[in-house]
């Protein structure tokens, strides 16, 4: 029997909301050794890294919920398993795949479908990659606009909302002003933390 002891990975970064590959031998994992496959956006990286004796961790950055995941794994299901995938626990999306490639690969596609759906039930289904970091961001300024917390300098609490496959714009329905959040801002700043949404004539933000 030939055994196979090269993985495929694939992984969505949480940067760039790209989906990025890499290929490791588990021979690379002997004598308590790690492995890291960054993103070419270099934003992110995920980790498999000796945890004790007799298990492995995989670490990977969430995008739902901007968070470092990680996942212990047996050593011998590392070794064998021809393929894993990691979910995160909030919205059950595959954030990470490991095993042949052609599993990982299609697995990918999948979870791609997957996320599509979400996005076109929701009305997303035009913002491809930045689908999920803008559902994200829209549920935070539905909670903000319910508490009173998003208004415009003006005065005016009257916010209109437009979604564009690169991000959000928010306009004062009063005196036009504007603020926009790209898609990266949205990756790259911690959304949980705005308590509040002040637009401002003179500023996109």
């Amino acid at each position: 029997m030939i055994i196979d002891f090269n993985r495929t990975v694939a992984y969505i970064c949480p940067g760039c909301g790209e989906v990025t590959y890499g290929e490791f031998s588990l021979f690379e994992l002997s004598g308590g050794r790690g492995i890291s496959v960054s993103c070419d956006c270099g934003k992110s990286a995920l980790k498999i890294f000796c945890k004790g004796q007799n298990a492995y961790t995989i670490s990977v950055g969430c995008q739902v919920c901007e968070k470092e995941h990680e996942y212990a794994v047996p050593v011998s299901e590392l070794l064998h398993s021809h393929f894993m995938d990691f979910l995160c626990p909030e919205l059950l999306m595959g954030l990470a795949f490991i095993g042949d490639k052609d599993k990982v690969e299609h697995a990918v596609e999948e979870n791609n479908k997957y996320i599509k759906e979400i996005l076109t039930t929701c009305g997303l289904e035009h913002s491809g990659k930045n689908g999920i970091a803008i559902l994200k961001a829209l549920d935070k300024i539905q909670l903000l606009s319910d508490e009173g917390g998003v208004r415009c300098e003006c005065g005016a609490n009257l916010i209109d909302l437009d979604v564009l496959e690169n991000g959000i714009v928010l306009e004062c329905c009063e005196c036009g002003a504007t603020a926009f959040f790209t898609a990266d801002d949205i990756r790259q700043e911690n959304f949980s933390d705005i308590t509040e949404i002040l637009i401002r004539k003179d500023s996109n933000k």
